[in-house]
């Protein structure tokens, strides 16, 4: 491993939050109360421990196979061929969610910022951003996810401020949604902790030893788990259930309620500083993919797989802007999200368990 493609556990805390937090966290308190209603903070908090156990999973995969990473291991288990075939499913996988953030963002940002600037000038943008940061080596991204940090702080000290307006009532009694359907909204949540599989991707190049690693990402994901979990809860005590199903950004409404001295529109200056978290988020998947494409194809460097990349986005995001037809992407996101952020890693643990199979030789990661 190269001394300029490493990153420390601090930063290993800070991409995984970075990678996760993104665009569905504006949305997510609605989304969940179609399921759960006033329970949906209960749902993101079983969500959490669920992802929780994956962490553990990941651990064990990660520790079998120290110095590989995700497609390096699905060689190993697997054999050449269906390695790279699998190694293929999951570019087309962070293709699809890159996509997919693309599209939910652009959306967001015309209802709410933008409403006349044309469709495709915002995708151009963005896509722009995500290329500027992926090109470069894995150490530079890290630097940039722990400052791009900072902008989470704003979040999390505006929202208590509708505290003291709150219904506690809105949420009562506790669990009155019933059991099946505050698992059914866990479950929706999901997409929510999209990201997390990036872990098995560059858990080789932190300069940690595996408790550490462990240690790292149990906290980023309590980080996430209570900072979606407060947020949901402020929502939900906020805004009445009705109100909710009327907001398809309860979090950006919640803001808007704010009145400064200085500021007249708060909820513009928070989309201005989410437009970071969003970035980051592309920015994982963009160098997830280009990883994944110079693994397969080892005569290209991973840069110019990054502006493919981009440019595959780019042009999917242009044949989605209906509203009906962003939700059914996001629903199938979501869905294709349980394969390969679920499935997939636990299959390849019982594969390297059952058929006692772990890191041989000097197979190490490396940038492709």
């Amino acid at each position: 491993m190269k001394n300029n493609n490493q990153m420390t556990k601090l930063q290993l805390i800070t991409f995984i939050i970075q990678t996760q937090i993104g665009v569905a966290f504006l949305s997510l308190p609605f989304d969940i109360h179609k399921f759960a209603k006033g329970d949906s903070w209960i749902s993101l908090l079983i969500t959490g421990v669920v992802m929780q156990v994956l962490v553990f999973f990941y651990f064990i995969l990660s520790n079998r196979f120290p110095k590989q990473d995700l497609f390096q291991i699905l060689q190993s288990l697997l054999g050449r061929f269906v390695g790279k075939c699998l190694t293929l499913f999951y570019f087309a996988y962070f293709l699809l969610t890159g996509s997919t953030i693309l599209i939910l963002f652009v959306y967001i940002i015309k209802k709410w910022m933008l409403p006349y600037t044309p469709y495709w000038v915002i995708l151009m943008l963005m896509c722009a951003v995500g290329i500027y940061i992926a090109i470069e080596n894995l150490t530079v991204i890290a630097r940039f996810y722990f400052i791009a940090t900072i902008v989470l702080l704003v979040f999390i000290f505006v929202t208590p401020m509708a505290i003291k307006d709150g219904n506690i009532h809105y949420i009562m009694p506790i669990g009155h949604s019933g059991i099946w359907k505050i698992l059914n909204g866990a479950t929706h949540a999901t997409l929510a902790w999209q990201g997390l599989e990036l872990f098995l991707i560059v858990s080789p190049f932190v300069t940690a030893s595996s408790k550490e690693k462990l240690k790292a990402v149990t906290l980023a994901n309590i980080l996430v788990t209570l900072l979606y979990t407060f947020l949901t809860f402020v929502c939900l005590i906020y805004f009445s259930g009705d109100e909710i199903m009327l907001m398809p950004q309860p979090v950006l409404y919640l803001l808007k309620s704010f009145s400064f001295t200085i500021i007249e529109r708060p909820d513009i200056v928070i989309i201005s500083l989410w437009i970071i978290l969003v970035g980051t988020s592309f920015i994982s998947y963009l160098y997830g993919a280009s990883l994944a494409a110079s693994f397969v194809i080892k005569k290209w460097k991973r840069q110019p797989f990054v502006y493919l990349t981009a440019l595959f986005c780019f042009a999917f995001a242009l044949f989605f802007n209906g509203e009906q037809e962003i939700e059914k992407l996001t629903k199938f996101t979501t869905n294709i999200g349980f394969i390969f952020l679920l499935a997939m890693p636990v299959f390849l643990l019982l594969i390297s368990l059952l058929f006692k199979k772990q890191q041989r030789g000097n197979l190490n990661a490396k940038n492709y």
